[in-house]
């Protein structure tokens, strides 16, 4: 069964996050990046190169990049990084050329940032080239972009969400999470956020957060706005 949706903070629930974090794709732009041909390239890729029999129990994409570049080692393996890396920009670039906005996205960030003066930050796997590209093209108002080049480790890793709370100048003890995935809501809980935020669409699976479940969940921005503003 799906989460339940829970769209205010239990009575007498006040808070005033010093700083909202967000996931990028599926929370607050819709992109058309294929995910799994994504991973088809890196396993190819990993398998041209030597690294196939590492690589080929994994499923997540930036796994595979790390195992392929464990596996070769030295200036081999940072070489095959960079490869995948160029190729995984192209396709993100590709699956990011005609973005949607999801309703309600600008205008929380800008209220989170203005009425409540609350630092913004964007916490993305992609690349930094194409997520600044984005941010500006769907007028998302931010104080931070955290991208893949930023970071060893990467979401469920807590790494991003620490990371931005230090350059907030932010305990994370007062900053939310919000992500449309298990991997955000566990990256803000290992980092001690004080909330996070699953956004469970209604073309979801319905146990989208089952390996991770978030502090509340909500079924859209607007919901979230109410969690965050209210």
């Amino acid at each position: 069964m799906p989460l339940p949706v829970l769209p205010l903070f239990p009575t007498g629930f006040h808070f005033r996050p010093r700083a909202a974090l967000f996931d990028l794709d599926g929370t607050l732009v819709r992109t058309f990046i294929d995910f799994p041909a994504m991973r088809r390239e890196m396993q190819a890729l990993s398998a041209r190169l030597g690294a196939g029999e590492a690589t080929a129990p994994l499923d997540d994409i930036l796994e595979i990049v790390a195992a392929m570049a464990q596996t070769l080692g030295g200036e081999p393996g940072e070489t095959a990084r960079r490869d995948a890396y160029a190729l995984l920009e192209a396709m993100e670039a590709d699956g990011c050329a005609h973005p949607e906005r999801i309703e309600g996205s600008s205008e929380l960030l800008s209220q989170l940032r203005g009425e409540r003066g609350a630092r913004v930050g964007i916490i993305t796997r992609n690349c930094r080239r194409v997520s600044e590209a984005l941010l500006a093209r769907m007028d998302l108002p931010h104080d931070i972009l955290i991208a893949r080049e930023d970071t060893t480790e990467f979401k469920p890793h807590p790494a991003p969400v620490l990371l931005a709370c230090a350059r907030l100048g932010v305990d994370p003890a007062e900053a939310t999470m919000t992500g449309d995935l298990w991997a955000d809501i566990a990256a803000g809980s290992a980092a001690g956020v004080r909330a996070t935020i699953g956004l469970q669409w209604p073309h979801d699976p319905p146990l989208r957060f089952a390996r991770h479940p978030p502090d509340f969940t909500v079924g859209s921005v607007t919901e979230a706005t109410t969690l965050l503003l209210g």
